[in-house]
């Protein structure tokens, strides 16, 4: 409880230099949810706070964050096509640490990546009166999808129980016209057997809501999406690259997605293997090709 006060406090003041920049945000997942449909914020645990705007106003936000005492890391990898997400930090004067995961697209995968974007998530954006007056968040309905596509996109084979509460608890928000909106935007993003396997989990696990007709809707959609491959089992780095390559529309924009993966910005390498010089980078690029090859080759 002591840390969420801490934390909505920065939450707010972090909002407000967001807007007073121009930048539109929307919190997402776990911290969204934790102001909206749990009971207290405390009790939905939180390593971080993620923020999504515009991919336009990355670097205003960016530049906002910094002049708010957020310091980017270094510890993610970056790049046009190989991550759409950047770790802010700050540690306020109580000695707690504040981490900010701003975020231009809601996942990584390029065949989830634009499923839902963010202007239209802004246009019927719910307000949390929790939070400061610019706080925003997407509708339920948009929620829940965004909740089932995150649980498997970036996180197959490490199912945690929280993300089928979160699930859980957006499904009890939704009247009749909250589930056909789901089903609508389910099925219109092609992503409606990954809310059905969430839904379905929350429901076997957690005793949730899940309607005879949005089950049945969702199941007749389901097997022709393309992000059906995302159900099919736990998939290898390979597979995902693979699928990243089939969904990017240009040759251009596949040789560059392999490079970022290859040869990732020098900081993050510099972080990696605890280095600040510039002259071992060569090598630190070598050994890591070598030693991280099986990776991409074994089943």
């Amino acid at each position: 409880m002591a840390w969420d006060l801490l934390e909505q406090r920065e939450l707010s003041s972090m909002l407000r230099s967001l807007s007073s920049a121009g930048v539109r945000a929307l919190l997402i997942k776990g911290t969204a949810l934790a102001y909206s449909v749990y009971g207290a914020p405390w009790h939905r645990p939180r390593m971080d706070t993620d923020v999504l705007v515009s991919s336009e106003q990355v670097a205003s936000a960016e530049r906002a964050l910094r002049e708010a005492g957020y310091q980017r890391s270094n510890a993610m990898t970056s790049g046009e096509f190989v991550s759409h997400q950047a770790s802010f930090e700050r540690v306020d004067p109580t000695g707690v640490s504040h981490i900010i995961d701003l975020h231009w697209k809601i996942v990584n995968p390029q065949i989830l990546a634009d499923s839902l974007p963010f202007d239209e998530l802004w246009l019927d954006a719910l307000p949390i009166a929790a939070l400061d007056a610019s706080a925003r968040m997407p509708t339920h309905p948009a929620s829940l999808v965004l909740a089932c596509i995150h649980r498997l996109a970036h996180h197959q084979g490490h199912d945690r129980l929280i993300w089928l509460e979160d699930i859980r608890l957006l499904g009890a928000r939704l009247d009749d016209a909250g589930w056909a909106a789901l089903v609508r935007l389910a099925c219109q993003r092609r992503v409606a057997g990954l809310c059905l396997d969430g839904l379905q989990q929350a429901r076997d696990q957690l005793g949730g809501s899940l309607p005879a007709f949005v089950e049945g809707a969702l199941a007749a959609a389901a097997p022709s999406e393309p992000s059906h491959l995302y159900l099919e089992g736990q998939l290898n780095r390979r597979q995902v690259l693979a699928s990243d390559l089939a969904a990017l529309g240009s040759w251009r924009a596949r040789l560059r997605l392999i490079r970022e993966h290859a040869f990732p910005p020098a900081a993050f390498i510099r972080e990696r293997y605890g280095v600040k010089s510039s002259l071992l980078l060569p090598a630190l690029y070598v050994h890591r090709l070598l030693t991280g090859a099986h990776k991409w080759v074994r089943p």
